[in-house]
């Protein structure tokens, strides 16, 4: 079987050259977007990659979208002990307070091996955003199978480099770092991620 894994731009950041006029960042994708993707076949070993438009994604039998870690955030609560229907109203009121936005515009998913009464980790992210990200990849005939966060809390700790950047400036050398107590993105640029 063969698996597609592309990974979705990070979210458009206001920056100096926004401070002058646009206000908000952009809600998604469009037909220009270019995807770093990576093909498998076997889930072990790549057998090709590349970066194209959405419209030139190679087929695969699954498409695993990425999620960059500064478009993720990560909340530690006790999942509710409730029906499986009125579970993501119990999610929104227990994370309400946690959040700067309004549970209904944002996209909550649970840790695989979450367990009703125990603590467990909650992803969180911008609903309109991902949506638009998604609506960009299947209008390039490319359907999503799974949505997946770069890098996840845990108990061994891990990491890696990226480049980031606000909307507009240049891209600046940040590490990502996961353990137990959740997932931090630094600058590498001062001391403080020294």
């Amino acid at each position: 079987m063969s698996v597609l894994v592309v990974q979705i731009p990070p979210r458009r950041r206001l920056g100096p050259a926004a401070a002058g006029g646009d206000d908000a960042p952009a809600a998604g994708g469009s037909a220009r977007t270019e995807y770093t993707w990576v093909r498998t076949l076997d889930g072990l070993s790549v057998a090709a990659q590349g970066r194209c438009v959405a419209a030139l994604l190679p087929p695969s039998d699954a498409l695993v979208a990425v999620l960059a870690d500064s478009d993720v955030g990560w909340q530690r609560i006790a999942l509710p002990k409730a029906p499986a229907a009125k579970l993501r109203a119990a999610l929104g009121g227990m994370v309400e307070d946690l959040l700067l936005d309004e549970p209904e515009a944002l996209h909550l998913a649970l840790a695989p091996d979450a367990v009703p009464g125990a603590p467990t980790w909650v992803a969180v992210t911008d609903k309109a955003w991902l949506q638009s990200e998604i609506q960009t990849l299947e209008r390039g005939g490319a359907l999503v199978d799974r949505v997946v966060p770069m890098l996840w809390p845990g108990d061994a700790p891990r990491g890696h480099f990226f480049d980031a950047a606000a909307d507009g400036a240049a891209p600046e050398p940040a590490i990502a770092m996961a353990d137990a107590n959740g997932i931090v993105c630094l600058p590498l640029a001062g001391s403080l991620a020294r």
